[in-house]
């Protein structure tokens, strides 16, 4: 038998080894170590607190670790010009704040995204990218939005806006931390279908998303992450290895149960977790 081949630095998205970060006294990561292999989607899961957008910040490059060594497509952090890195990746962030000019259109709001900026008073889009603009606006089911001021979207059209503006450039990462934040079930499932389409296209990017429920996973997500509050590795590795209901129910400190349907995880708190008077109300 050949001995397998060790694997190559480009072989996985990104690569992360015993990351820490401490901030005013408090470790909000803490020897957190994953790796994904390129092309494989991802999902990083936890409770609140437990460092999940802090990571995807420093994937991003926007946050640098207290310990540890970071690699995000092939390239280690701090070795590598970030500027050259986010060409190459795009992060949208639910909660995040994007103070579009106040008279940009959803258009040219998705435009914004070739120049990393929030307004186009700058820059002159040429007539390739405008296409490329419209295409996601046919893609994303908005485009009859084009012309509508972005700050009158919805949270679900906002979202839209912001995932075609993230993909305008063909990023080979694509980060997306909670990104259906606020949107009711049709809107979410509708999105989450629009993400799979994505997926299934040639030449996608790697998709990790950031989520505290299970449900909102896409049914081929090959590896995840499961932190705890204190910031802390609970299982890493494939996903249904690791979105178990003995180890969901560790990582939230509660009594979790997981079943898998049609390729996506869903779970729910058993009964006897909720407080004895609740049928009082």
């Amino acid at each position: 038998m050949e001995p397998a081949e060790t694997p190559r630095e480009t072989d996985f998205s990104i690569d992360i080894r015993n990351v820490r970060l401490s901030r005013g006294g408090r470790t909000i990561l803490d020897n957190v170590t994953w790796r994904l292999t390129a092309g494989a989607g991802g999902a990083i899961v936890g409770p609140n607190g437990s460092g999940k957008s802090t990571l995807m910040r420093i994937l991003a490059g926007y946050i640098w670790p207290t310990a540890g060594t970071v690699r995000v497509l092939g390239r280690k952090l701090g070795e590598f010009p970030v500027s050259a890195l986010r060409r190459e990746l795009a992060i949208v962030e639910a909660l995040a704040l994007y103070p579009m000019d106040d008279r940009i259109t959803a258009r040219e709001a998705v435009c914004t995204g070739y120049f990393g900026a929030l307004t186009l008073a700058y820059d002159q889009p040429t007539a390739v990218q405008w296409q490329r603009c419209d295409q996601l606006l046919e893609q994303f089911h908005i485009v009859s939005l084009r012309d509508q001021p972005f700050m009158t979207l919805s949270t679900g059209e906002r979202m839209r806006c912001l995932l075609a503006r993230a993909l305008v450039h063909r990023p080979k990462l694509l980060l997306l931390d909670e990104p259906t934040n606020g949107l009711d079930l049709p809107t979410r499932e509708s999105l989450l279908a629009l993400l799979a389409a994505i997926k299934s296209q040639r030449n996608p990017p790697t998709i990790i998303m950031v989520s505290h429920f299970l449900e909102e996973i896409l049914p081929d997500t090959a590896g995840a992450l499961l932190l705890n509050a204190a910031g802390e590795t609970v299982a890493c590795g494939p996903a249904e290895q690791v979105f178990t209901s003995s180890l969901l129910s560790a990582a939230f400190d509660w009594p979790i149960t997981v079943r898998r349907q049609a390729g996506r995880f869903f779970a729910h708190g058993t009964a006897h977790g909720w407080p004895e008077d609740q049928s009082r109300i």
